[in-house]
């Protein structure tokens, strides 16, 4: 089981490290015992209030991007495409201010590179490794799915999804058969 998301990461945190504290209770010293006893009474409450807070002022970072439907959604509640466009922004003005001219074209190029790299870094790691296989070996969909063991429609999903981030694409070919064929291929 892969954990990922970080409310499960505290949940488990928190139940081992209350164990934990419980079968230490019993091995301490009755002098000691009390005061442990309050800071193993403390502790929970502790990491709750910090949680509360956490879920008030910035709750969308305890969401993985693996929780969304659509990793694009993850960058829409982080507003990362913003920050990372503002950033960049703010960097090719600097460029220019500092006498290097860049051409509009200049600027575009490395605004795409920029958001592919983005796309590219939030898809899944099965995703990922379906976009390392078609880099070496444009593929048909029942090759992805057979080497990935993967259903066919499991298959056509990623790569549909892999395709709308402008990762890879799809392209009809002629078969030793004479037959036309789609065939899956990486753009990066």
């Amino acid at each position: 089981m892969k954990v990922s998301n970080p409310l499960t990461i505290i949940a488990i945190f928190s139940g081992v490290a209350e164990t934990l504290a419980t079968v230490a209770l019993v091995q301490l010293p009755l002098e000691i015992q009390e005061v442990f006893v309050y800071f193993v009474m403390a502790f929970p409450a502790g990491i709750v209030l910090l949680f509360f807070f956490v879920l008030y002022f910035k709750n969308n970072v305890l969401y993985a991007p693996s929780d969304y439907d659509d990793q694009s959604h993850y960058l829409e509640a982080n507003n990362l495409k913003e920050k990372v466009t503002d950033q960049l922004e703010a960097v090719f003005n600097e460029i220019n201010r500092q006498g290097a001219r860049l051409t509009e074209e200049e600027v575009n190029k490395a605004k795409r590179t920029i958001s592919k790299t983005i796309a590219k870094e939030t898809i899944s790691e099965r995703q990922k490794e379906v976009l390392s296989f078609l880099k070496d070996n444009p593929s048909r969909l029942r090759d992805v799915s057979e080497n990935f063991g993967l259903s066919m429609n499991t298959a056509k999903h990623y790569l549909m999804q892999l395709e709308q981030r402008g990762l890879v694409e799809k392209q009809q070919v002629r078969t030793s058969e004479n037959t036309v064929a789609s065939v899956w291929q990486s753009c990066a």
